[in-house]
């Protein structure tokens, strides 16, 4: 089984939970101290096979977020893996990169992502995205469905 990490919190119904796919080890602490307690649960692994066997499983995921650093092209494949697969396709998937073109926030959306976001030192941007998809996420469910359940009060 390829490696993954996760920020050692128990699995829980009521976590929201966020995969990573990539090898920036800033992003990923930034992600596990942004996102921390027992609300959040933060999944990262470092390649595209594993997190396609992530992204293909029945675990429950909130929102994805893909590293454009990855070889090949890999995060707007996976966007588009997660939008082929009915039990993911309504849920978030940003892409994350440095670079700094405006074709890839229209490329990302091609592919079935949300949003092109780009790191920079704070990666303010990216936590800032990351809150907005899962409050649009979490709305949305709520109008289709008339409740939600929402993380620490037990519902």
């Amino acid at each position: 089984m390829p490696h993954h990490h996760t920020n050692g919190h128990s699995d829980s119904a009521s976590q929201i939970r966020l995969l990573y796919v990539g090898e920036d080890l800033g992003l990923i602490r930034f992600l596990r101290t942004a996102f921390h307690g027992p609300d959040y649960h933060v999944v990262s692994c470092p390649d595209r096979d594993s997190a396609e066997r992530f992204i293909k499983s029945d675990i429950r995921y909130h929102l994805f977020i893909f590293d454009h650093e990855m070889r090949h092209r890999a995060a707007f494949d996976l966007a588009r893996l997660v939008r082929s697969l009915k039990h993911r396709e309504g849920l978030p998937a940003i892409i994350v990169g440095t670079e700094v073109e405006s074709s890839l926030n229209e490329f990302t959306r091609a592919s079935g992502g949300d949003q092109y976001v780009q790191k920079a030192k704070s990666f303010s941007a990216i936590h800032s995205a990351i809150k907005r998809l899962l409050l649009s996420s979490t709305e949305s469910a709520i109008n289709m469905s008339g409740t939600a359940s929402c993380p620490g009060s037990g519902s």
